[in-house]
């Protein structure tokens, strides 16, 4: 090897030019890993709503996202609740791999990395507060956060986790703003590459000769050395391992009079466990029969007519004119409407057997409903005819002193009384008294129309009835189910075409009454199947035409 060296030495010598290079390592300027990021921060937008709906009322630079405001207002110009921002710009990662991003926070955000969705909360989703996306070292990704704040405490930090690294808030130079807003379009910058080494002397190669001797003596002792020493370690470890197969002998001996034991006890547990079967499979019988003989646990709400009376207001929950299609939910403020009913107004609740109710007009089939199936805080309330819309059904559940809360299902927000301005609507719950109803139990009364149905004899199994026939427009429809089945009825003009259809759903046992509004259809004769289960039962039924309410009756009438 020696040889070999001063060989090339020589050779370099005759030719007159001797090449000595070094590799570049860790610290020389080759090293580009430690480089810092240029950045100034994100381009934020704030909005006074909670949807960032409009034009943003102010723009500028945050160097982080890295907010306390409290119940304190965010900025000049934006509330302290109901609000929203959008922070839009680049991030560039200090080396390649997977970046685990958090946003510690309570209320709503998104974000998104190369258009890539990483983490959503939106709109009360259900889904953790994190999500992870691969960034390269000295590339920029696109990068958006929003932020929705309803109101109470409000604070944001947005962090990363990089490989092998615990979160931390994003540092501002590694944040870009948008273009025109102090984000540089210039590359990084790049460490120069070293110069060349100039040619050494000629003269000099006899002392570079003795110098790369010197060097391979001492790589010589220091190999000899390493080889002794690692001898040393291969005499200790075959040591090692004679002792270590001592241990593996004992511990076969060991594991051996374990499995002996093991087995002894198995056997043990084995009866152990049959008495313990025995003995649940009488508790068990024991529980059945409990059960059985035990009554049935009442529901939170009994089905039946109530008044929804206002915990902050004192006043009960009404409609203007319930007859007419999209009619809003109110509170009366002390003034009532001409045409108003002078008693408090009245909601059948009904149970749909999965834990959610429906909220009827008494006297109509118009339900309680959330406009439009909006998810957002502050959408008014609506009356419309029940289609089975997730925006129609409620969860009603106690909160404190015999008030409950009305939950929609499709949002999970409450039915809400805001201020004078928004009147009733849905919000997320907070607790808050304007979001606690109470239920007062009224006795229903029968209306006169159906106690002479009652009198008519029924058709067919489920004894249907409809009264009065003719009629102007407005019947009573009367059946009976001998059990809990779904039932639902179609309403069929001279020419065999559906002009009225009911929603089909299961229905308890015992006797039944609907009232049909008919009064938009033209006079004449039509056909109204009722089917309950798989048995359909025909009756007709004459509309006449509609008079004015202050002309007279006709003769016989």
């Amino acid at each position: 090897m020696r040889r070999l060296i001063l060989c090339s030495l020589v050779a370099g010598l005759s030719s007159g030019i001797i090449n000595l290079t070094a590799a570049p390592g860790p610290g020389r300027p080759d090293d580009a890993s430690d480089r810092t990021g240029t950045g100034t921060g994100l381009t934020a937008s704030y909005y006074t709503n909670g949807t960032l709906a409009g034009a943003p009322v102010l723009r500028r630079v945050d160097p982080s996202i890295d907010f306390r405001w409290g119940m304190a207002a965010p900025a000049p110009g934006v509330p302290e609740d109901n609000f929203s921002v959008r922070w839009e710009g680049l991030v560039a990662a200090p080396g390649t791999g997977n970046y685990r991003f958090v946003a510690r926070t309570d209320d709503e955000v998104r974000l998104w990395i190369n258009g890539k969705v990483v983490l959503d909360t939106w709109n009360g989703k259900k889904k953790n507060a994190e999500g992870t996306v691969g960034l390269a070292a000295g590339e920029k990704a696109t990068i958006k956060l929003e932020f929705a704040e309803a109101d109470g405490d409000a604070h944001l930090q947005l962090q990363w986790a990089g490989p092998g690294q615990a979160p931390q808030l994003i540092p501002t130079s590694y944040l870009y703003p948008l273009e025109g807003e102090g984000m540089p379009t210039a590359p990084e910058p790049v460490a120069a590459a070293p110069a060349p080494a100039a040619p050494k002397p000629v003269a000099k190669a006899s002392a570079e000769v003795d110098k790369a001797e010197n060097k391979i003596a001492k790589a010589e002792a220091k190999a000899e050395n390493r080889l002794d020493k690692a001898e040393n370690k291969v005499a200790k470890a075959e040591a090692k391992a004679d002792k270590a197969s001592a241990k593996v002998v004992e511990a076969e001996k060991a594991a051996a009079e374990k499995a002996a034991a093991d087995k002894a006890a198995q056997a043990q547990a084995d009866k152990t466990a049959q008495a313990e079967a025995r003995a649940a499979a009488r508790a068990k019988a024991a529980a059945d029969k409990a059960a059985a003989n035990a009554p049935d646990a009442p529901a939170i709400v009994e089905p039946g007519v109530y008044v929804l009376t206002s915990r902050t207001t004192g006043q009960p929950l009404q409609v203007l004119d319930p007859s007419r299609p999209n009619s809003r939910a109110y509170q009366d403020a002390g003034v009532t409407a001409p045409g108003a009913r002078s008693e408090a107004p009245q909601w059948r609740i009904e149970s749909l057997g999965n834990g959610y109710y429906r909220l009827l007009v008494p006297g109509n089939n118009k339900v309680l409903e959330v406009l439009g199936s909006s998810t957002s805080n502050g959408t008014p309330m609506n009356v419309w005819t029940y289609y089975s819309g997730n925006n129609q059904l409620w969860k009603i559940e106690p909160t404190e002193n015999g008030y409950y809360k009305l939950l929609a299902k499709h949002s999970n927000k409450a039915l809400s009384i805001r201020d004078s301005i928004d009147g009733i609507v849905q919000w997320r719950y907070s607790g808050k008294e304007g979001q606690m109803w109470k239920l007062t139990p009224v006795q229903e009364e029968t209306p006169a129309p159906l106690i002479m149905a009652g009198a008519r004899p029924g058709v067919g199994a489920h004894k249907m009835s409809i009264y009065p026939n003719p009629s102007n427009g407005v019947v009573q429809l009367r059946y009976e189910l001998p059990e809990a089945i779904p039932m639902g009825w179609v309403l069929y003009n001279q020419n065999g075409a559906p002009v009225r259809v009911s929603d089909y759903r299961r229905q308890n046992a015992g006797a039944h009454h609907q009232t049909l509004d008919f009064t938009g259809l033209p006079p004449g004769d039509y056909n109204l199947r009722m089917t309950v289960g798989t048995v359909t039962t025909r009756e007709q039924l004459q509309l006449r035409k509609q008079r004015p309410a202050d002309a007279p009756a006709p003769a016989g009438e």
